[in-house]
């Protein structure tokens, strides 16, 4: 009997999972030959800018270290989705991973203001504050959970596709099915539009949309195109609703395990990748939308006054998903950058 696609890759994951993380040789913070070794996940693929930007630390750590440090990747969700990868690392059994802040949104109060919608005005200004103090603010609010936030990587814009027919203004979005990323608070964007939001994993979306069981997911482009879901929803709104951007993070547990020396190489490894990271991105939002259109992905840019009843219609969120006065500041003081 043939397996399924999704339970082949259940399968091939699971025995991945018991190879890495049952043998005693294999923990986290590995030392072979002298040579101490993080595991680092993404559920991306390897030409991913988040992958590549892990593998650009690697290089750095590797050679800064006299090859003494490494980090080995495991891409393309290889070792599970976003949510089984962030409870690895904060039990110590993954030393790193690149994740969605909005799915630490759970965790740590200041990472969910991050993904409210319509909070940041451009990537211009995401990165002033990211690369600033409340950037720093964020990822030291982590440690908390057993977590080490080392960078904050672009995700951009997340927009609307859809399967059957355009999203043009808040009214086609009545009562559509759409896959939603594993958060009350992605719900709740969604049910405020007047969708019928589906929590599923990242890697069954695709089969998801090309059986019907939804109309419609969200995503930024480069993952909409890695993943090929255009082959199934081949109408992209640049709805522009949240910038949620990347975190990578390491485990408390192995962060303690490294000398102080280890730690500075890691940090200076990460920030040096965050531009290298953001160059990539860009270079590839641009690539991957000129394919799209050759491939004949129709677009759809919201006029002004649309995008503005969106922003209104989400605007309650804030008091319901951020109302504490230390996540009030922090939407203040995110908003006052210049």
């Amino acid at each position: 009997m043939r397996l399924p696609t999704c339970s082949l890759q259940h399968l091939l994951t699971s025995l991945l999972l018991a190879c890495l993380f049952a043998s005693p040789t294999l923990q986290a913070l590995e030392n072979t030959g002298g040579v101490r070794s993080l595991r680092a996940a993404d559920v991306h693929p390897e030409d991913y800018p988040t992958v590549q930007a892990m593998l650009f630390m690697h290089q750095r750590v590797s050679r800064n270290s006299a090859g003494k440090l490494a980090i080995q990747v495991f891409p393309s969700g290889l070792l599970g989705d976003e949510a089984p990868l962030l409870r690895l690392v904060q039990s110590g059994e993954l030393d790193m991973n690149r994740i969605s802040a909005q799915a630490l949104d759970g965790l740590s109060p200041l990472t969910r203001v991050l993904s409210l919608p319509y909070l940041f005005r451009d990537s211009e200004h995401q990165h002033k504050v990211l690369d600033g103090p409340i950037g720093r603010e964020v990822l030291d609010s982590l440690r908390t959970y057993g977590l080490i936030g080392l960078a904050f990587y672009d995700s951009g814009t997340r927009n609307l596709y859809s399967s059957k027919k355009p999203v043009q203004r808040l009214e086609d979005l009545k009562d559509l099915e759409i896959r939603v990323q594993p958060s009350d608070l992605s719900m709740a964007v969604f049910e405020k539009l007047g969708a019928k939001p589906v929590k599923l994993p990242f890697s069954q979306t695709g089969n998801a949309l090309s059986n019907g069981l939804i109309s419609a997911a969200e995503n930024n482009l480069p993952s909409y195109s890695s993943t090929e879901h255009y082959k199934h929803a081949p109408y992209y709104t640049f709805s522009r609703h949240t910038m949620t951007p990347d975190v990578l993070v390491v485990s408390r547990i192995s962060w303690d395990k490294l000398t102080p020396t280890e730690q500075a190489l890691l940090r200076t490894a990460a920030t040096e990748s965050v531009p290298m990271m953001r160059d990539m991105w860009q270079q590839r939002e641009e690539r991957v939308e000129a394919t799209l259109r050759l491939a004949g992905v129709k677009f759809v840019e919201l006029p002004r006054e649309q995008l503005a009843r969106f922003a209104e219609a989400v605007q309650p969120l804030y008091a319901q998903f951020t109302g504490s006065p230390p996540q009030q500041d922090l939407i203040k003081r995110i908003r006052a950058v210049k």
